[in-house]
């Protein structure tokens, strides 16, 4: 049974995990997203999801590439890799940083949180990076 503390630590990240009012070509964070996840970058969208933004923030976890229903005890340590690889992406090649208080560690686990929850949304792991993460056209 989860702990008060781990409940509400829960609650702050699903509450984090929202673009603000909706997924949006305008924010920087669901654009930088959708672009490093999609087909160019780390290939985890489903072909349609990477050539239409509009599409891919509906796309669910249990969706993406690495997603693997054979092996779940690997999920974990996947999401791991993938949060790490974006936080590196948009730090190194966006030149993004880290919003105050938050650093690489946050920002990994955070993700990686939304990562390996299968009804979690590409435009929800939009929004823990919008919190995350301030890009430079923000």
């Amino acid at each position: 049974m989860p702990t008060k503390t781990e409940n509400k630590a829960a609650e702050a990240i699903s509450a984090a995990a929202a673009p603000g009012p909706h997924w949006s070509n305008n924010n920087a964070a669901c654009t930088n997203t959708w672009f490093c996840m999609s087909a160019d970058i780390l290939d985890q969208l489903p072909s349609a999801a990477s050539k239409d933004f509009d599409i891919a923030g509906d796309v669910k976890m249990s969706q993406l590439k690495y997603w693997n229903k054979v092996a779940p005890a690997n999920r974990q340590l996947e999401a791991k890799g993938i949060a790490d690889m974006l936080t590196k992406l948009f730090t190194s090649m966006l030149s993004a940083e880290y919003e105050d208080g938050h650093n690489y560690a946050s920002a990994v686990l955070a993700m990686q949180t939304i990562l390996t929850d299968e009804d979690k949304t590409i435009a929800e792991l939009g929004g823990v990076v919008d919190e995350q993460h301030h890009f430079i056209t923000e």
